[in-house]
């Protein structure tokens, strides 16, 4: 057996955590595109407050994956996976259950605040070799990327059968099965230090990764990639659910995201094992590259085929990203403190998709062209963000 073949066990985690965080990712998703209209029919609603309750998950994500992220270094990853996973299950279940804005806004923002990306991916991290690191990444990004993608395509079908209100119910008990089995059939090696001078070593060893974690270029680079990632990904979700919606209508989403989803996946997949041979920041700028470009074709909105050739450019940039920037960070940050180090990526990230999110909403009404024009430009930020970004990705950093 070579270092790169999962074992058994390993392959069973991997695709425990990648459906756990899959269908969390995928129940986030899927109602984003009919809150705007549901939350119209909810008491007290106004379009101020429909646009807080759509934006109010991203940014509870962001501030909430740094504490996750710590508390997984000092609890354990599987008690921080459940207990967030809990918080999502009991806000996607106050959000079937509400009648007014208020409650939907306290239920997206208590959906948002159980943040455990960044302790699954610390997860996969320390329970994987180093040498199969990048395969684990590549295939926990491919199962993440996918759910929210075809969120976009089966949230429409699945409209057409249930009702928001029952979406959210569904979406609840999916996780709700996910968690039992994360919770009966998983193992956590990691957990509370029983004593208490460990406990602070542990505590000394996070406050001072987060000190040169800051300090070190490549990481604050992957961040800023992050961040422009997100941002592009959430102002694109805005506005081609909007062009798709006049050419095929929203049962018919399916025919771009699907066929977008596939193709990037087929190209992160042949271009993964790169990263391992030190080009990952290479590949970030040729994925920013063709973000830019994507965004291009979306001039000609009215052309289902310019639309289609569009979103395979960008959603193959955006995936690729996804998957290089855990893949490259979990390689700087060490096993003490990789769980704030996830924290503080994926932070960044749902920054950028709050941003995102405010200002295509500010522009998009009125300027479209504009919006479509500073995407393109974030895209050419993030190229040369990358281009002065020292390349230590090989490098971890050390704790003195």
């Amino acid at each position: 057996m070579t270092k790169e073949t999962f074992e058994k066990k390993e392959l069973l985690f991997l695709i425990t955590i990648s459906l756990a965080l899959g269908i969390r990712q995928m129940t986030m998703t899927m109602v984003m595109p009919f809150i705007s209209t549901y939350g119209k029919t909810l008491a007290y609603s106004n379009s101020i407050l429909i646009g807080v309750a759509l934006g109010i998950f991203g940014l509870t994500q962001a501030i909430f994956q740094v504490p996750f992220g710590i508390w997984s270094d000092k609890l354990g990853n599987k008690p921080v996976i459940l207990i967030g996973l809990l918080q999502v299950i009991i806000g996607l279940f106050i959000a079937f259950l509400s009648e007014n804005i208020y409650l939907l806004i306290f239920a997206r923002a208590l959906q948002g605040s159980g943040a455990v990306l960044a302790t699954g991916y610390s997860w996969v991290s320390s329970r994987i070799d180093s040498e199969k690191r990048p395969q684990a990444f590549s295939f926990l990004g491919m199962i993440i990327g996918f759910a929210a993608a075809s969120a976009f395509a089966l949230g429409p079908i699945i409209n057409n059968y249930l009702s928001v209100s029952e979406m959210f119910l569904v979406c609840s008990i999916l996780i709700f099965v996910v968690w039992m089995i994360i919770l009966l059939f998983l193992k956590d090696t990691s957990g509370i230090n029983s004593d208490s001078s460990s406990n602070n070593e542990t505590k000394t060893s996070i406050l001072a990764g987060i000190r040169i974690l800051l300090k070190n270029k490549c990481f604050l680079g992957l961040n800023f990639a992050g961040f422009i990632n997100n941002y592009i990904m959430v102002a694109v979700f805005y506005i081609v659910p909007i062009y798709l919606d006049e050419l095929v209508g929203t049962s018919g989403m399916w025919k771009i995201f699907m066929p977008a989803v596939i193709i990037a996946i087929i190209f992160m997949k042949k271009s993964i094992k790169l990263v391992s041979k030190g080009y990952g920041l290479n590949l970030i700028k040729l994925a920013f590259v063709l973000s830019g470009i994507g965004i291009c074709f979306y001039f000609n909105s009215k052309s289902f085929v310019s639309i289609l050739i569009g979103s395979i450019l960008f959603m193959t940039g955006y995936i690729l990203i996804a998957t290089i920037v855990p893949t490259i960070a979990n390689d700087i940050a060490e096993n003490s403190y990789r769980g704030t180090a996830n924290g503080i990526i994926n932070s960044f990230q749902y920054i950028g998709s709050f941003v995102g999110s405010v200002i295509t909403g500010i522009l998009w009404s009125s300027h479209n062209d504009i919006e479509l024009y500073l995407i393109i430009a974030i895209s050419i930020i993030g190229v040369l963000a990358t281009l002065l970004t020292e390349n230590k990705s090989n490098r971890r950093v050390k704790i003195q």
